[in-house]
């Protein structure tokens, strides 16, 4: 016998070697025996038992024993009076439990009631009971069918009443339900788990808890072959009870006293439990379904006053629709303020994401020709819920509470807005609780109180409107610094300043302007901060004055006293605090005067140079020993010395700039600093502020950063490309695309994918496409994104070209017929779960799956590249998908659906997603229309017994949608769609044809199969202007068609 197989056994009287049948022997000999072994060393032996498994492996020859003898001996242990032994003697049978023959024999023997036993036993036996758990997880592993009712019925007593008993083990025993109930839901159905895993719905408090336990609820409404065992009426609509049963008790025994905390605990978990359940398509169907639904119910106590109530469900309404939570308050500008999107965020800080983190909330996204699949769950949630009333119940709640009056008519605007982007026109009737709104505003037949609030409401939704017509804004000087010098913006510094703008009046005459020289204080006043700032600014911006024009003493006095204001070595603005009331406004003079001294030729260069050397000398002790203090890691964050950065920026944008930069050996300190350690705001504060647009020293700072700094600097550096992508720098294909291929070979992963992300977006625009394809970068060892990002290049001729002479495409194409097809499944659905649940993507080589409690500000789900969605954008592509009978073999998995398992489901949902690319355009969509798929896909939309795969339908008619062509065939389907660009905020929809005119639904019912579909219509050869590209989105909730596949189940429980 070789050694490795045998088990050193070293007894009190000889150092035998024992084979491990002899091992075994006397193991279960001292385990069985009653008498004559003390327990610790039982203890020991099952312990050993462990050990031979672990070496021995499982054979009934090399044990000398049938696994019948074992599990007797074995069971004898459950029966010891010491919980230490019981314990082992659990972990033993679980280490033995390998497969369904040994579990039957296990359950055969009757040992489930000694595990139920075990279970059931005083609390204190945490080691015992644990033990227990796992035995019955690792039996659920092993064959969930064979699950016995005995355990099963312990763990739902366990779950039923251990929170009253305090009892610590009933998380877990509810989560094993919940495990159960995905694997075998027959058993937890037939013992009544269903009822208590809802139980616990409402007792939970915890929103990952809360969503796992609504997920395995949802997951078996999703199938036809689990449907059976949920009663949705009754059970599922428990969810409500704390919101529609004013009287709603949930615990009996409940003190009086504690019924307040008890209700805004059930308030909480409930709502919970509704947005959860509103994440997915099952819930969508039973809640919002035609007739008295659960959603009417809701939507109906608006109606209702009862402050409470109504309070609660505001909160659920804005975590519905992912919308920021205002402030309680009556003062509706400072709720509005506290929901804009361009208010400062801790994030934005220098110490943390700084400018990349505030231009990736702020600037839209590049891309045009994507839908956005967060607009199709939007958009179908958003019209269930207006028309079972949702909107005229806020103008009820607006008119008739004071105290949240105010958060109701911001919730109002809010759907308005986005109603008025993400549905059809012709489902425009939502704007009617408008009419309402004024009509109560003017009568004088309703009480005056209800009256006024109106009023007041109608002014606030026009203030609302004419923010949103604004749009966001930069926050922070910085980001206002890039998007002002870009070429395509036109922002200007004045807005942090808006409300003082123009309040003096300009006079082009001399005496005018000396007047307010002397006005502005600044000439004869020693406190720098009591000169009127305002005014100076004016002065500065002055037309046609500058140094050389004007020779006057005074002129010169003002800009001496304010270049020994701004000079670090005088201490005076550099010592300032960031969150100084005037902070911002001396900056922005700051960068007036820096403009006003480069257009004031030779006199103003003095000054300037002066200025810039001063900054030099203050930026060369940063490595020295002691550098300044404003230079130092505190002084940097806290003080307005990092607005320095601001002023070099500023002449970094300007020709003459540039020259005194260089003279004065700016650059080549920004340069010497790359090199130096523990420097990272500084070049964070460096690479945010330079202008890029002219090829020079500039970008060659920021290449060397991008290389040569730290991992932080590197990655913040890489992230500041997106920044200068999203703010349309000029040329940014013939330079930004190359410095993000050299980040695609960073040694540290993270810069890589994010390099890898941004080229991603930046190929939007078709310039950076062909930039990228120049380059030919080397992208297949950045993983399957690197493929995707590949594939990019057959949506045009010469990247087509390019990857067809190195036979690519062919190869793509076997791949992704027999794997990559359902690998693309599983990336939407990850994404959209990421976006929707609290589930997050688990880091690399790390299987343990992350759950965060963070609220997403409104994620985007951009759909990701597929194949042959790149292939249909040119017709030598679609050719090519033509001679592979792609389209037919595609379409006869659809007709032919197996949704008996998960696999028949993946596959149909691969054929699905494969189908909606091929039509997302003219080429592909004549394809479809040759087989006539595009009536099955309509059908299985409406009629499909597996919710998830409605939903998958609901996406691809929406990517069929996305051309004009598209949008006319699903139009004769009877669904509907939107014909507006993503960044077009307020849409004129053109008048539709006269023959399609009837087919248009006049509302959006419950009832009725009218649909709706967002579009982008491809360029026309006639009318190219009409290219605009718009989300998809259909609806029909008659049919309940589902968004998305639920979550994977690993997601739930692990």
């Amino acid at each position: 016998m070789d050694s490795k197989m045998m088990l050193l056994w070293v007894s009190k009287n000889d150092s035998t070697l024992l084979h491990p049948k002899d091992n075994l022997r006397e193991i279960l000999q001292n385990v069985a025996k009653q008498q004559g072994v003390s327990n610790m060393r039982k203890l020991g032996h099952l312990n050993n038992f462990i050990k031979l498994l672990c070496n021995v492996g499982h054979s009934e020859q090399r044990f000398g024993f049938t696994y019948d003898e074992i599990i007797i001996c074995l069971r004898l242990a459950l029966l010891n009076e010491a919980k230490e032994v019981r314990a082992a003697g659990l972990r033993a049978l679980r280490y033995l439990i390998r497969d369904s023959i040994i579990l039957h024999k296990v359950l055969r023997f009757q040992v489930d009631y000694l595990i139920a036993r075990c279970i059931d036993i005083q609390q204190s036996n945490e080691v015992e009971r644990t033990q227990a758990l796992r035995l019955v997880r690792k039996m659920i592993t092993v064959n969930a069918q064979l699950f016995p009712s005995s355990i099963t019925n312990s763990l739902i007593a366990v779950g039923n009443d251990g929170l009253q008993e305090r009892d610590r083990m009933v998380r877990a025993c509810i989560a094993i339900i919940c495990e159960l109930a995905l694997k075998n839901p027959e058993i937890v159905a037939r013992r009544g788990g269903l009822k208590t895993i809802l139980k616990n719905v409402i007792d939970c408090q915890l929103s990952r808890i809360n969503e796992a336990l609504m997920t395995t609820i949802l997951h078996l409404l999703n199938h036809p072959h689990t449907r059976q065992y949920v009663r949705s009426d009754v059970e599922l609509e428990q969810i409500l009870a704390p919101y529609t049963d004013f009287h709603y008790r949930h615990n009996p025994d409940t003190a009086e006293g504690q019924l307040k905390e008890d209700r805004e605990a059930r308030f909480l978990a409930s709502k919970m439990s509704i947005v959860a359940s509103l994440r997915s398509w099952s819930g969508i169907i039973n809640l919002c379904k035609s007739g008295s639904s659960g959603i009417q119910s809701l939507i109906g106590l608006l109606c209702i006053p009862n402050m409470e109530v109504r309070k609660g469900l505001l909160e659920v309404l804005y975590d519905i629709f992912r919308l920021p939570v205002p402030v309680v308050t009556q003062d509706f500008i400072e709720a509005l303020i506290s929901v804009d999107p361009s208010r400062f965020q801790d994030s934005w800080r220098l110490s943390d994401g700084f400018v990349a983190s505030e231009a990736k909330m702020i600037l839209p996204h590049r891309a045009r020709s994507r839908p956005d699949l967060m607009d199709n769950y939007l958009a179908l949630v958003l019209s269930a819920f207006i028309r079972s009333g949702l909107l005229e119940g806020l103008v009820e709640v607006v008119t008739s509470s004071d105290d949240i009056s105010v958060q109701a008519t911001i919730l109002l605007g809010e759907l308005l807005h986005m109603a008025n982007t993400i549905l059809p026109h012709s489902h425009s009737h939502h704007l009617h609780c408008l009419p309402t709104l004024m009509n109560m505003a003017a009568s004088f037949d309703i009480p005056q109180e209800k009256r006024l609030r109106a009023s007041a409401a109608v002014n606030y939704l026009k203030c609302f409107h004419e923010k949103k017509k604004r749009g966001p804004k930069p926050s922070s000087l910085y980001l206002d610094h890039i998007v002002r010098k870009s070429a395509a913006a036109h922002y200007c510094r004045e807005q942090h300043l808006r409300p003082q703008k123009d309040i003096y009046a300009i006079k082009d005459t001399e005496e005018a302007l000396l007047m307010n020289l002397r006005d502005s204080h600044i000439l004869n006043h020693k406190q720098n901060l009591d000169w009127n700032w305002i005014l100076i600014g004016t002065i500065l911006k002055w037309p046609n004055v500058n140094l050389r024009s004007n020779k006057d003493e005074q002129m010169h006095k003002f800009v001496r006293r304010l270049l020994f204001f701004y000079k670090p070595s005088s201490k005076l603005y550099a010592s300032l605090e960031l969150d100084h009331s005037k902070a911002k406004q001396l900056t922005v003079v700051g960068c007036q005067f820096i403009e006003f001294l480069l257009e004031s030729d030779e006199d103003g260069q003095v000054y300037l140079e002066d200025l810039v050397k001063d900054v030099v000398l203050w930026l060369s002790s940063s490595s020295g020993l002691k550098p300044d203090r404003s230079l130092q890691s505190n002084g940097l964050l806290n003080t307005l010395s990092q607005h320095y950065f601001l002023f070099l920026g500023t002449l970094s944008a300007h020709p003459n700039g540039v020259k005194l930069l260089e003279k004065c050996g700016v650059f080549q300190c920004l340069l010497n600093m790359c090199s130096l350690k523990n420097q990272d705001h500084l070049l964070k504060l460096t690479v945010s502020t330079l202008d890029y647009s002219r090829d020079g020293l500039a970008r060659v700072i920021l290449s060397k950063i991008l290389t040569a700094g730290t991992d932080n600097c590197r990655l913040y550096a890489t992230k500041h490309l997106r920044v200068l992508l999203r703010a349309n720098v000029e040329f940014f294909s013939n330079w930004g695309i190359e410095l993000l291929v050299t980040q695609l070979h960073d040694r540290n992963k993270a810069i890589s994918m994010e390099a890898l992300d941004i080229l991603d977006e930046a190929c939007e625009d078709k310039a950076n496409l062909h930039a990228l394809i120049q380059l030919k970068p080397a992208l297949t060892h950045l993983g399957d994104k690197g493929v995707l990002l590949l594939l990019r290049f057959l949506s045009i001729p010469k990247g087509f070209s390019y990857l067809n002479e190195r036979g690519y495409v062919t190869k793509q194409l076997e791949k992704w017929q027999k794997e990559y097809n359902t690998k693309y499944v599983d990336l939407i659905e990850e994404q959209l779960n990421e976006a929707l649940t609290t589930y997050r993507k688990p880091v690399d080589g790390d299987n343990y799956v992350r759950r965060s409690n963070q609220r997403l500000q409104r994620p985007n789900v951009y759909l990701p590249v597929h194949l042959y969605g790149q292939l249909v954008h040119d017709k030598t592509g679609c050719h090519l998908l033509e001679a592979q009978n792609v389209v037919p073999d595609l379409s006869y998995i659809v007709r032919s659906p197996v949704l008996d398992t998960w696999e028949g489901i993946k596959q149909l949902k691969a054929a699905l997603w494969a189908l909606g690319n091929i039509g997302s355009s003219n080429w592909g969509l004549n394809l479809l229309q040759e087989e006539n798929i595009i009536p099955d896909i309509v059908a299985m939309a409406h009629h499909c017994e597996v919710l998830s795969i409605r939903g998958t339908c609901l996406y691809v008619l929406g990517l069929i949608s996305k051309t004009k062509q598209g949008c006319d065939l699903l139009k004769l389907q009877g669904w509907d769609a939107v014909r507006h660009s993503r960044r077009q905020q307020w849409p004129v929809p053109p008048p539709p044809p006269p023959t399609l005119l009837s087919s248009v639904p006049s509302t959006l019912s419950l009832n009725s199969e009218s649909t709706s579909s967002r579009h982008n219509s491809e360029s026309d050869s006639t009318q190219p202007s009409e290219c605009i590209f718009i989300h998809s989105m259909a609806i029909s909730l008659s049919v309940a068609i589902s968004f998305f596949r639920w979550p994977a189940l690993n997601y739930v429980l692990h």
